[in-house]
């Protein structure tokens, strides 16, 4: 295996475990030979929570993943709509999408064996949100080897400078990738969204000669698109979520029936442990009465013992 392969195995495995697979791959790699991929592979960083939620979202929901990705054509399509009512919904939905896909991080590191927490859900979706504004971010996140979050930044390209761990060549990013960003990033907050529509606005001729505006029926159709891919998440999401809730139902039944059975020992035992103490009780009294038994006859054993000496002594005296 290669060091892309062997790095992308290791991004994938739990983050708890992930320096001491490292390591152990790395002195794999020496002890066969290979120094300068042993070095690489030492020098790897440990990801954030967030980024490692992606790299397991890659690795165990890659087409949903890949689906998400390739709407970023379709949301810019979308988004040159000059309607306000259409860019707002549009925001909602991506919203929602990316909501849905980010939870999906957390049901593959459910199936992998680790509950997670949802404190890392934001980064995840601005992670994602940054992939689809970016087609660069994009094939960052398609590596499975994200060390951290990435972010969008409006006009900006988004900064993948020591993201990914390993060899990682960003592709070109075209010319109009910077407004395409921006825009995506508008739809995202509605004020911003209303607040670009009403300057674009005015005036049909201005949007006409506005580069890259997108007919009614394609903006329509991209929307669609959008729509589906939503829906579709969404119904994952609540596939997962019921298949998630039924699993925690067993568990918790699991945990009560256990809980019954131990509540009925610990009565038994309390059973147990009252009828003891009553034969321990028992016990002391007969002891005690022993002992007094015990003194007594003591006391009688003195009293003959000093009879008997002194029958002797009387007896003694009358012999001549």
């Amino acid at each position: 295996m290669d060091l892309v392969g062997r790095a992308a195995a290791l991004y994938a495995l739990p983050l708890d475990g992930f320096v001491a697979a490292r390591n152990l791959a790395a002195k794999e790699a020496a002890q066969g030979g290979d120094k300068d991929l042993a070095a690489t592979l030492r020098k790897l960083p440990k990801p954030s929570s967030a980024a490692w939620l992606v790299n397991l979202l890659v690795s165990r929901r890659r087409e949903e993943v890949e689906q998400v990705l390739e709407l970023a054509a379709s949301l810019r399509e979308a988004q040159s709509s000059p309607d306000r009512a259409q860019l707002h919904a549009l925001g909602q939905q991506r919203q929602r999408l990316l909501a849905a896909v980010a939870r999906q991080s957390l049901d593959a590191a459910s199936e992998a064996g680790h509950d997670v927490g949802p404190a890392a859900l934001p980064d995840v979706e601005q992670t994602l949100r940054a992939a689809l504004a970016d087609p660069a971010a994009a094939e960052a996140v398609l590596t499975g080897r994200l060390v951290r979050t990435l972010e969008a930044t409006g006009w900006e390209a988004v900064d993948l400078d020591g993201a990914v761990g390993g060899p990682f060549d960003a592709p070109a990013r075209p010319v109009d990738d910077a407004d395409d960003a921006n825009d995506t990033d508008d739809a995202n907050d509605t004020d911003d969204a209303d607040d670009s529509t009403d300057s674009r606005g005015r005036g049909g001729a201005e949007d006409a000669r506005r580069p890259g505006r997108a007919s009614p029926q394609k903006r329509s159709a991209a929307g669609r698109r959008v729509a589906e891919a939503t829906a579709r998440a969404a119904r994952d999401a609540l596939e997962s979520a019921q298949d998630e809730a039924a699993r925690t139902e067993r568990a918790v039944q699991r945990i009560a029936t256990r809980r019954d059975g131990l509540t009925a020992t610990l009565e038994d035992l309390e059973d147990r442990i009252g009828a003891l103490r009553r034969e321990l009780a028992d016990l002391d009294e007969e002891a005690a009465e022993r002992r007094r038994e015990q003194e007594s006859a003591q006391e009688a054993l003195e009293g003959a013992e000093q009879a008997d000496r002194t029958a002797r002594s009387s007896l003694a005296d009358l012999d001549p």
